[in-house]
């Protein structure tokens, strides 16, 4: 007959009081188990497991228990003997080598998967991460560039409007004397005024294009024709620098289809850049043939013999608020960029296509196509256009 002793009592009781606990915490785990498994599928895996292996526990303490209170006496004695049989001891061993199977396989159909897609989802979790800061890094840059266009923009027409005000102030001034004198500053006047109508033009048809409310007034006409007229716009930048502007014509006559005066802006826009980073004494190039790469277009170049574009601007230099700062191209010379964008947009709106080719010390050739129009196409005749306003880049 079994006789209770301290130790007995005291590792069943230790095992009573396991048993307690792993109940307490299996059914907190069954209670919290749908609210946790909403976080990521990770964590219900890992409770599934928890839950094995606190049921296996549980089980494992509740057969030891039983066996250590059947030795103090309080369950019936017989207990101690036949759970000690070989065959009975072997129950925990088995229960143990169930829940270790259970948890393997859970392991293996749902935690590795999962642990995969969590891993996926952390790394498309850092490539957004990136792809976001890299979108906050260039809004700021943006931000910055639209500062300082601001700015430009602002320097830029206060100079053309100085020289309006200062001009009809002179001439105010002056009165009937000194004609010629007077004749001069109006001349000037107007220059300014025509470059800071240009400028606003350029603002207002960027808005236009980028919202898709601006109008493309096509008619058929000659290339030479807006050549010409863009030539005698610049002509006074021309002389001022001692610039040589050549023309390069095919042979015979080449007819467009587009808007005559958004492709005058175009080809004054391009000829002004190039007139402000060739150096004086230089030569500009205008040329115009059919484009051999795009049958039913016609390619137009503007050539200099300027200091060239880094290839690191060239990509760029369209944006609307990109600029290439003073002594990254040559001359050094500050611009705000938009007679290169509103250039961009007007000849994509035709379905045409814009470029740049250039290397630093080569000089620099912009070029884009207008659609051909057919040779027996109706030509409008329209008189030469004599406004001489000034690029405002």
């Amino acid at each position: 007959m079994l006789r209770a002793d301290p130790f007995a009592v005291a590792v069943a009781g230790l095992y009573w009081c396991l048993i307690a606990c792993w109940l307490a915490i299996l059914v907190f785990y069954w209670r919290e188990h749908r609210r946790l498994t909403r976080l990521t599928p990770m964590v219900g895996t890992m409770l599934v497991v928890v839950f094995l292996d606190g049921a296996r526990t549980l089980l494992e303490s509740i057969y030891f228990g039983t066996w250590y209170t059947a030795r103090t006496g309080v369950f019936p004695r017989y207990l101690w003997d036949t759970l000690a049989e070989p065959r009975y001891v072997l129950i925990p061993k088995i229960i143990n080598l169930l829940a270790a199977l259970t948890i393997i396989a859970v392991l293996v159909r749902r935690w590795f998967p999962d642990l995969r897609e969590e891993m996926a989802r952390q790394r498309n979790t850092e490539r957004l991460y990136g792809e976001l800061q890299q979108s906050h890094d260039e809004l700021k840059q943006v931000q910055e560039s639209r500062d300082a266009l601001a700015h430009m923009i602002v320097h830029d027409m206060r100079t053309p409007l100085t020289n309006v005000i200062s001009g009809l102030q002179t001439v105010q001034t002056l009165g009937d004397d000194a004609p010629d004198l007077r004749e001069e500053f109006v001349e000037g006047a107007l220059t300014g005024a025509n470059r800071l109508l240009t400028m606003v033009n350029d603002l207002l048809d960027i808005s236009k294009m980028e919202s898709g409310e601006i109008a493309l007034h096509r008619e058929v006409f000659p290339v030479a024709r807006v050549l010409d007229d863009a030539a005698r716009t610049v002509d006074a930048l021309i002389r001022d620098k001692q610039l040589m502007l050549r023309r390069e014509d095919a042979g015979s006559p080449l007819l467009v289809h587009a808007d005559r005066e958004k492709m005058r802006r175009v080809l004054v826009n391009l000829i002004g850049n190039a007139i402000k980073f060739t150096p004086d004494g230089g030569a500009i190039t205008l040329r115009a043939h059919p484009d051999p790469a795009a049958p039913g277009f016609i390619r137009i170049s503007v050539t200099d013999t300027g200091a060239g574009i880094a290839p690191e601007h060239q990509a760029r230099i369209f944006d609307k608020f990109y600029q290439v700062k003073p002594g990254a191209a040559s001359g050094g010379v500050a611009s705000t960029g938009l007679g290169l964008s509103f250039c961009k947009m007007a000849v994509e709106a035709h379905g045409g296509t814009i470029g740049v080719e250039s290397a630093p010390g080569k000089g620099s050739r912009f070029w884009f196509t207008l659609p051909a129009a057919p040779v027996s196409a109706p030509v409008v005749a329209v008189a030469p256009n004599p406004e001489a306003a000034v690029p405002a880049n």
